[in-house]
């Protein structure tokens, strides 16, 4: 039976709390996970190990082999403050206590159901010699919840994840951790007396530690510093079945700069796909900013040629990477097959040596997924105005005002774009008994029998031309604009210059009596006619603001950019532009478009 440790210093040093009662999180693991082995050397005594990964199986099946009775199961989040009630109003405590317990023999007294990747492990090996275990799991970043020594008689228990086969100081590990080390508080655990008491094992500064180990460290802060490299999302990425990127942030929480290394590594094991070198897309956010063209890997076809990334960090700097998936590479005929590898983050050139590793898993898609007739559908443009550019004019003018119009634009599976002046979305059962939406364009009926009917207008555009399809350009490729032109006849229900008294306009002169020349001839325009009878030639300029992030497996469902419209024959001088920016989201990907 593991019993609370005596004080071996026989002085102030904190009491070593070994197997109350505390029950660890539970770690869920699915199958075809990325998985690995890790080895420990258990030495002759009393041992804390620090277990990087989260094993699917029960401790039961974990330590069946391992030469211990009994293992003690070290919780950081233990330490997580607490206000007392007592007269300073400044007391700390422990929210519950920091050793859970599992028992060989005495299965009734076990607090713990699985063990969590991140966790120490005391344990007293048996063996009168040291003994080679190992332990297969999910691996996941460090995570450190750190407690002040000398308010709750507990030292700090800090797992050691080293590049493999490395030494290093136990300072040039802690490296980064803003609180001070209470006296000479840096220990290790050992002790193989009769009786099984624990001694502590001073570290000096010529001292080091390896991969597994664990520093018990006396300390003056509370907070949640976990190694100089600190990696989020700690469980890694998973794209599912349907996501083609994903972020992953690493932040350098050590004292110096260092240059930051993310490898993957393969195993046949990790999935039924290998993924190929040719999948993956790597694009720095801080660069995306302007430029978010997406980095592929270079050089040979197996991923773990080298690393993906590497990076220079300042202390405290973070690094925010885009890691995509470019589905086309997978074979598009099977749905669901796993595949994954493991992201290894190293620190390359600084002291620490630490290593993180976490999973990087998803599903293909089977060549399905809705997105992969991106950019076709329906794109709904949101357009302020708010400049002018008036005849003889060289640079625009801030207008008075800000004038919203929206315009609705699709885009079919040929890539063809339409300006539509309205457009329903309605859905109906369809004979086999599902329910499908459609889109209906111009003059298509939509049918009685639709339900959950959604009309989108654009109240500006004419609707004796419901439809203008693009003159030039292409929404995904386009530099110049795509273009829309239409021309309203001087005649035109929405024409803007009927004359207010006569929403039908008479075709008059000014006196309302006499027939008026015919319009469109801008050299009668100082004569009798009136402009009211001309026609006005439209044209609508888009320009969108393409970065390079823009591909088929990466669709963006939304994009900025600019719009001009021009109008022609309002005035003698010349065209009058409104110019205003726009963005532009995607509301539907349906690429069919009913027009009749």
């Amino acid at each position: 039976m593991i019993e609370i440790a005596r004080d071996m210093s026989k002085g102030t040093k904190p009491l070593l709390l070994l197997p109350l009662a505390a029950v660890l999180a539970s770690a869920v693991c699915a199958s075809a996970e990325v998985m690995v082995r890790q080895d420990i050397t258990l030495n002759r005594g009393w041992n804390a190990v620090y277990v990087e990964v989260a094993p699917p199986t029960s401790p039961d099946v974990i330590f069946a082999d391992w030469p211990v009775n009994s293992v003690g199961f070290y919780d950081p989040a233990a330490f997580l403050s607490t206000r007392q009630f007592t007269q300073d109003w400044d007391s700390h405590g422990l929210s519950m206590n920091p050793i859970a317990k599992w028992h060989r023999n005495y299965p009734e007294a076990s607090t713990v159901r699985s063990v969590p990747a991140g966790t120490v492990c005391l344990v007293f090996n048996t063996n009168n010699t040291a003994t080679v275990v190992s332990v297969t799991g999910v691996p996941a970043a460090p995570r450190i919840t750190w407690h002040i020594t000398n308010t709750n008689l507990v030292y700090n228990f800090v797992g050691v994840s080293l590049q493999h086969g490395a030494f290093v100081s136990p300072l040039d590990y802690l490296d980064g951790f803003g609180g001070n080390f209470l006296s000479d508080g840096l220990y290790k655990i050992s002790g193989n007396n009769e009786d099984r008491t624990q001694s502590y094992l001073p570290l000096y500064t010529y001292s080091t530690v390896k991969d597994g180990d664990v520093i018990l460290v006396a300390s003056d802060l509370q907070c949640d510093w976990s190694g100089v490299l600190n990696v989020s999302p700690m469980s890694g990425i998973d794209f599912g079945m349907e996501s083609s990127k994903a972020t992953l942030t690493i932040r350098n929480d050590g004292s110096e700069a260092r240059t930051v290394a993310v490898n993957m590594l393969t195993d046949p094991a990790w999935g039924e796909v290998l993924i190929p070198r040719s999948a993956i897309r790597i694009r720095d956010t801080a660069v995306a900013r302007t430029n978010a063209v997406w980095n592929a890997l270079e050089g040979g076809t197996d991923i773990t040629s080298g690393p993906v990334a590497t990076k220079r960090l300042e202390a405290n700097e973070t690094w925010k990477m885009e890691i995509g998936i470019d589905r086309t590479a997978f074979d598009t005929g099977v749905k669901g097959r796993p595949f994954g590898a493991l992201l290894r983050i190293t620190d390359v050139d600084g002291h620490s040596k630490m290593r993180v590793d976490v999973p990087f898993k998803g599903e293909t898609s089977g060549g399905i997924a809705a997105d992969r007739a991106w950019p076709g559908g329906l794109w709904v443009a949101d357009v302020a105005f708010n400049r002018i550019l008036a005849p003889g004019d060289k640079v625009t003018t801030e207008t008075g005002g800000t004038t919203i119009i929206r315009l609705p634009i699709h885009i079919d599976a040929n890539g063809q774009l339409r300006l539509l002046q309205r457009v329903v979305a309605a859905g109906e059962t369809t004979d086999s008994g599902s329910f499908e939406y459609r889109l209906y364009a111009g003059s298509a009926y939509v049918p009685a029998t639709a339900r959950q009917v959604m009309r989108i207008s654009a109240v500006c555009l004419p609707t004796e031309t419901p439809v203008i399809p693009a003159t030039g350009g292409a929404m995904a490729e386009s530099s110049n604009g795509v273009v829309f032109e239409f021309t309203v006849a001087g005649g035109g229900a929405t024409s803007l210059l009927r004359h207010p008294l006569h929403p039908q306009h008479d075709g008059l002169r000014w006196d309302f009596k006499t027939p008026t020349p015919s319009g469109d001839d801008l050299a009668n325009y100082k004569g009798d006619v009136k402009p009211e009878t001309f026609s006005v030639r439209n044209r609508i300029e888009i320009t969108l603001n393409l970065n390079g992030g823009e591909a088929a497996w990466n669709p963006e469902d939304s994009k900025s950019g600019t719009c001009r419209w021009t109008f022609s024959n309002l005035m003698r001088q010349g065209d009058i532009t409104l110019e205003g920016d726009m963005t532009i989201k995607r509301v539907s990907p349906l690429t069919e478009l009913i027009l009749e």
